[in-house]
């Protein structure tokens, strides 16, 4: 693979992958009759340099930007039902998940629950709650920027109960981002803790797929 190159992938989600595609970002969303957006990222991400360039770059695309960082490093119910109720105050249109697993997983728990007013955890798919998932899921794009997880491509989302702590899974195809934007340079500036355990947790997933029996070619 040329680095210096940009590339599309259908995953089924398409992905834009290659240095520098972020700045795709806000013309993508015009093309989509978006204007007002809503982020969600952690408080760590959000003080970093090219997060600020992100946001930036929206402002002067006169988009209307909403930014929501009140997540747990384990996600919990009470982040996604805040996270949905700011949502809808501010009239957003679309949802971007910015960041690794967590923010992705919160972003798509919110995704859910804007259009579905049962408690979250009606939808929980081991109770049979994903049959639920049936109105309509708000745009939703994500960015990682990590190199670990693959959540930016999921179907599903990991979220706590606040007091027993005990974790619910929510599952449904339409759960999946409509837009991928994977840009390698937005991986440089993390903390070098964050990239030291990201990079642990890729090498662990490669070696999962290297072993296993079910191939996959793009894997």
């Amino acid at each position: 693979m040329d680095w210096n190159q940009k590339y599309s992938f259908s995953f089924p989600t398409t992905i834009r992958f290659g240095n520098g595609v972020i700045s795709e970002l806000p013309q993508h969303l015009k093309e989509k009759g978006v204007e007002r957006v809503f982020i969600v990222t952690d408080n760590t991400l959000k003080e970093l340099e090219f997060f600020k360039d992100i946001i930036r770059s929206l402002y002067e695309a006169k988009f209307t930007v909403s930014v929501f960082t009140d997540i747990h490093s384990n996600p919990v119910k009470s982040d996604v039902d805040n996270g949905a109720n700011t949502y809808k105050a501010n009239q957003s249109e679309a949802i971007i998940g910015i960041g690794g697993g967590a923010s992705m997983d919160v972003a798509r728990a919110i995704a859910l629950k804007v259009n579905h007013n049962e408690d979250l955890f009606h939808y929980e798919e081991t109770s049979g709650g994903d049959q639920f998932i049936t109105n309509e899921i708000p745009y939703f794009v994500t960015v990682p920027t990590t190199s670990g997880t693959g959540s930016e491509v999921g179907r599903s989302a990991i979220i706590a109960d606040d007091e027993t702590k005990e974790k619910k899974i929510l599952f449904s195809p339409r759960l999946m981002a409509k837009m991928v934007f994977a840009d390698p340079e937005l991986t440089k500036n993390l903390p070098a803790f964050v990239t030291a355990a990201t990079g642990m947790d890729a090498l662990t997933h490669n070696l999962e797929t290297y072993v296993a029996k079910g191939l996959h070619p793009m894997c």
